[in-house]
């Protein structure tokens, strides 16, 4: 049975009529899975527009929007000294891991294709839904950057540089810092090395913004002992975590201020940090410290003011290695470093406290230990042979795959 709703002449223009189906029609588009949303925008001008707008943005991938999967980077493997699979170093293919268990799930890629590169493509991080990729051929010299949405397939070539990418006063690092819940525009904080006549190394910050444009130099000189490749944001601000005994930091993104970045207290007996993880998932910062081969740890979170870290969670593997005892390697010793086999992939808060878990590296594949409930399951099987008591990506944290409609 069809039913027609006549609509008197005079008003079919009205903008109230018009308002009320754009907001039924959003009601619709907002209950649909995310590759029909995607067909759906090129139906026509108005539709694209509605779905493309930063309100719709966020009410169909609220504020924060946990990950839904991981981008391990992958290549041609070797072995180690230690019998590990080490890669090379350019990251032209890549794993993905799904959180889903028992569901069907298509890689939203294998390789990064979106730009032609002759170099390939690799992701230096993944932030609040957005990639930041780069062609690198190294180190210090890079020839383009691009931001990536994974979901809609879109992207953004960066601007170039002014001045030399190559060598001590080179770029250094590059971060993303992208919040959706206060802008729909996003910055780039590159790291570049001064060449200045001092027995210190010194670097000086430049800073892209999608919305008011070219690359801009902030801050006053200054040195460190960090790895600026590594950089996490959270809370309007690009983290970074010390190589060894030395300060670390953190840069506001608003104010463009670098301060310390407080961390936990060095246990006795040892001189350097023995950084395990470090990351953020749904508005939270995480960091895991490892000074021994243990399988009992805790999980660090930040205070919202910097001003310190507390306990958030505190984990025991024993159950795991129990049910998978090619975790332990025979070769080794107890005490030696090496003697566990594992690794953190990430870990990923969910939308209630018992939803959150770790995404842990074990020979062969990936598993989700809950990190309230204490349980584990096998969420994905690694292709092809592997090495006994090996790890696949050894030093490897997954970029988080975080769906989103925002704009590049």
């Amino acid at each position: 049975m069809k039913i027609k709703i006549k609509v008197p002449k005079s008003a079919q223009s009205s903008p109230q009529i018009v308002a009320s189906i754009d907001d039924l029609l959003t009601e619709i588009l907002l209950r649909l899975p995310m590759p029909s949303l995607i067909r759906f925008k090129l139906v026509c001008k108005h539709w694209h527009s509605l779905i493309t707008t930063p309100h719709f943005c966020l009410l169909r991938n609220p504020y924060p929007n946990p990950a839904v999967g991981l981008f391990l980077p992958c290549s041609d493997v070797a072995l180690n000294h230690r019998s590990e699979i080490v890669t090379s170093e350019l990251n032209l293919r890549f794993e993905y891991v799904p959180f889903s268990v028992g569901v069907p799930t298509t890689p939203p890629f294998g390789q990064l294709n979106f730009a032609e590169e002759h170099s390939g493509l690799r992701i230096l991080q993944s932030c609040n839904g957005l990639l930041l990729c780069s062609s690198s051929c190294g180190r210090y010299y890079s020839e383009r950057y691009y931001v990536y949405n994974p979901t809609t397939k879109r992207f953004s070539t960066l601007p170039k540089l002014d001045g030399g990418s190559w060598g001590s006063a080179g770029v250094h690092g590059m971060s993303l810092a992208f919040d959706p819940a206060k802008s729909p525009h996003y910055k780039v904080i590159c790291v570049r090395g001064l060449e200045v006549d001092s027995e210190e190394f010194y670097y000086q910050f430049e800073v892209y913004s999608s919305e008011k444009g070219p690359w801009r130099k902030c801050g006053e000189p200054f040195t460190a002992d960090v790895d600026f490749e590594k950089g996490v944001y959270w809370n309007g601000a690009v983290h970074w975590i010390s190589n060894g005994a030395g300060d670390s930091f953190y840069f506001n993104t608003d104010d463009q201020m670098l301060e310390k970045l407080p961390l936990p207290p060095i246990p006795d007996g040892w001189d350097w940090r023995m950084n395990y993880y470090f990351g953020e998932s749904c508005d939270h910062l995480h960091y895991i410290e490892i000074y021994r081969p243990q399988i009992q740890f805790n999980v660090y979170e930040m205070k919202r003011d910097h001003s310190a870290w507390f306990v958030k969670y505190q984990v025991d593997l024993s159950p795991v290695v129990d049910a998978n005892p090619g975790m332990i390697r025979d070769s080794f010793e107890p005490t030696d470093w090496y003697y566990y086999a594992f690794s953190v992939f990430a870990l990923v808060r969910g939308e209630q406290e018992e939803d959150s878990f770790l995404v842990l590296q074990i020979p062969g594949k990936a598993i989700r230990y809950n990190l309230v409930c204490r349980t584990f399951e096998i969420v994905h099987e690694f292709e092809g042979a592997e090495v006994d008591d090996s790890l696949r990506f050894p030093g490897v944290n997954g970029f988080q795959y975080i769906e989103s409609l925002c704009c590049v």
